[in-house]
């Protein structure tokens, strides 16, 4: 038989489950009265909210299969539509804030390959220095295997 000991979190030191053999807070699934008994030990803990808090903290999005025993009162099913409710008013809570637009771009300058891009994005006729400038990027890929001037 194992005991619950006092664990180091401070809330918890006042809780009724202290001191109270492991065994009664994880009763069989199919004890009803082992339920009923834990929850009433529960009932009148003075922690009985934070440790319902602590408990949905530390289970998270498991599921009911991942959770065992009576904690802050609730059984693990309870405690996991709880969880899956909460979750939902969390994330209605959570609005977008919109971000601000960022400034507009400098339109690529003529002579550069960025301006030739821009003229065929654009359904443009590039300018010479624009051609020129993709020739010599085009050029300088094959020979070096980028596009970039060296520094």
């Amino acid at each position: 038989m194992h005991l619950i000991t006092t664990p180091a979190a401070r809330w918890d030191r006042s809780a009724l489950c202290v001191g109270k053999p492991t065994n009664e807070f994880f009763p069989d699934p199919t004890d009803a009265e082992g339920h009923k008994a834990a929850v009433a030990v529960c009932g009148l803990c003075p922690v009985r909210e934070e440790c319902l808090a602590a408990a949905l903290a530390e289970e998270g999005a498991r599921g009911v299969s991942s959770r065992y025993g009576i904690r802050g009162g609730k059984t693990p099913t309870t405690r996991f539509h709880l969880y899956k409710a909460t979750a939902k008013k969390r994330a209605q809570r959570r609005t977008a804030v919109p971000a601000e637009k960022p400034a507009p771009r400098e339109p690529a300058k003529c002579g550069t390959r960025g301006g030739y891009q821009r003229h065929r994005r654009n359904g443009e006729e590039a300018c010479p220095p624009c051609r020129q400038a993709n020739t010599d990027a085009d050029n300088r890929l094959r020979r070096t295997g980028t596009t970039k001037a060296a520094a």
